[in-house]
């Protein structure tokens, strides 16, 4: 079975070939996609301890984070505090959150995510874009603490190839990651692949990709939309391996338009 880093590849060699030196633009989602969102988590209730001095997640692992930020409460539940204890955890939780996201030593990015896009980065006429549900206000502390994490394996994001969320955390995500395609669209981008975590996401991509040319990559990490809206089309996976990508072959002559390279793998 094709690994979803092939399929990438391949789809990639196929637009190369179709807009022969034309700027092409992978677009990565960030936390979910990039950033594996567990690591931030844990940091927010390490954080929450030592602030207060108390001893709720003193032994907590990483490996014990298994939910979506937005849903702390049903682990708080698991833990068996108390609703007092739980209403100061909340009360905080989100301050912290926002305070430790411009934190690059709060971050770790899934194994192999810079050495992809590394990759396109040095491929000729190809660029890497940020399309997230971030909101403006962090746009300087979000380049920063990329490029401090991305420093090591010589990728650097610019400030124009980041399309963030106009105004708060809250309100509907998916609309704007659909948004956030036109936005490269219009910068003269031709938009060859989306990696999102969030099904919903994908879909509404999906929705506005009159060609179908989009391919949509779902990163099977941690997500809080209904599995169930992922497109039919969109390719599923979560290792970033960098092999598949280097081993590909990219003789443009060699790339069809198989339907059956689009679907979902392991």
């Amino acid at each position: 079975m094709n690994h979803w880093m092939q399929i990438l590849a391949t789809h990639y060699g196929r637009m190369q070939a179709r807009y022969d030196g034309r700027p092409l633009i992978i677009l990565f989602d960030i936390d979910g996609t990039i950033l594996d969102m567990r690591f931030m988590i844990y940091n927010v209730l390490k954080r929450f301890d030592k602030d207060n001095d108390t001893d709720h997640f003193e032994d907590i692992a990483v490996s014990d984070i298994d939910f979506h930020e937005e849903h702390v409460t049903g682990f708080l539940d698991r833990l068996k505090l108390s609703r007092d204890h739980q209403l100061k955890i909340l009360y905080r939780y989100e301050p912290l959150f926002l305070a430790l996201a411009a934190d690059p030593y709060s971050h770790a990015p899934f194994g192999g995510v810079f050495e992809v896009i590394r990759w396109f980065q040095d491929r000729p006429d190809t660029f890497v874009g940020l399309n997230t549900g971030r909101p403006e206000l962090l746009r300087k502390d979000t380049l920063v603490s990329l490029n401090v994490l991305g420093a090591r394996k010589g990728v650097a994001f610019p400030r124009d190839l980041l399309f963030m969320k106009p105004d708060s955390w809250q309100g509907s995500v998916a609309s704007l990651k659909a948004e956030g395609v036109r936005y490269f669209q219009r910068k003269g981008y031709r938009v060859c692949a989306f990696i999102d975590n969030e099904p919903e996401n994908l879909r509404a991509v999906a929705d506005m990709d009159g060609p179908g040319e989009i391919l949509l990559l779902h990163a099977d990490t941690i997500f809080k939309s209904d599995f169930r809206t992922i497109p039919d089309h969109a390719v599923q996976g979560k290792v970033y391996d960098i092999s598949t990508l280097v081993n590909t072959r990219h003789d443009t002559n060699h790339f069809t338009d198989d339907d059956g390279l689009l679907k979902r793998t392991a």
